[in-house]
Formats: structure tokens, sequence, C-alpha cells
């Protein structure tokens, strides 16, 4: 589900893959619906025991790309602005699934950059997030 979203599928594409196939939903039935697709696409739960953390993030970037279009009333598609202005590629990209916070790029006091959930980062304990993981930068 992931991969074929990245590979540009949509979600009601998925959805008719899935029923052609016969998979049944998490409830067990043999429906899907885009919004369950899209849900599951922006759950972090699936991440590490269903899915990789690489190709969760991609469907996240994936998703974000997609958002970021308008349909004009002629049928054009130009692109809206960002809505993130800093130099760093993922910055407003990245989603935290548990709470809905955007990620943010921060150094530990090791040296260690990483990505983690602005709540979290913001509230520590008091967070909403329990369970966000932090995404190691690998530049």
């Amino acid at each position: 589900m992931y991969q074929r979203y990245i590979d540009g599928a949509s979600l009601g594409t998925i959805t008719n893959e899935l029923e052609a196939n016969q998979v049944t939903s998490l409830s067990g039935s043999p429906k899907w619906s885009r919004s369950v697709i899209d849900k599951m696409l922006s759950n972090g739960k699936y991440v590490p025991y269903a899915i990789p953390m690489e190709l969760f993030v991609a469907a996240q970037i994936e998703k974000d790309s997609r958002t970021n279009i308008h349909i004009n009333s002629d049928g054009s598609t130009p692109r809206k602005t960002t809505r993130y202005s800093s130099q760093n590629v993922l910055s407003g990209l990245l989603v935290c699934a548990e709470c809905g916070s955007n990620y943010r790029r921060i150094t530990r006091l090791n040296g260690e950059v990483v990505w983690r959930c602005s709540d979290r980062v913001e509230k520590g304990k008091q967070s909403v997030c329990k369970y966000s993981p932090s995404i190691a930068d690998r530049n």
C-alpha cells in the first residue's frame, strides 16, 4: 500500500486493487474506503512492525506533495506556495502521526542531529505525544 502510493497510485486505485485482490480491511470487511487508506498511510503505529521508517517517511513526503496542489476552475493545477521557509528540504513535510505536529530538526547535547515531534520537543513529558520516534538526520 505504501509503495503503491509512493509510486503514484491514488487512494481510489489502491482501494480498487485491495478489493480486487480480496484483501480484507483491518475490521474484516471486504470493502475499503479512501479515508481508511489515507489514515493508514499517515499512522506511525505501523512503524517499524509492518513497514520500515524510510517507507513511512517517503509516504508522508508524497502525501504532502500531493496536498500542495490546487485545481483551478479551468482545470489547471498550479502549485500553492509552500508552507515552510526553512532551508532544510524536510522542514514542514514531516508530520507526527500521533499528534499531527510538524517534526523539527534539532541538535542534541551530544551533537547528534535528529528530527523530533515539535510538540514533544516543546512540552516534554507534558506532551500528548508519547511514542513518536526520533529520526536520525544523515547528512
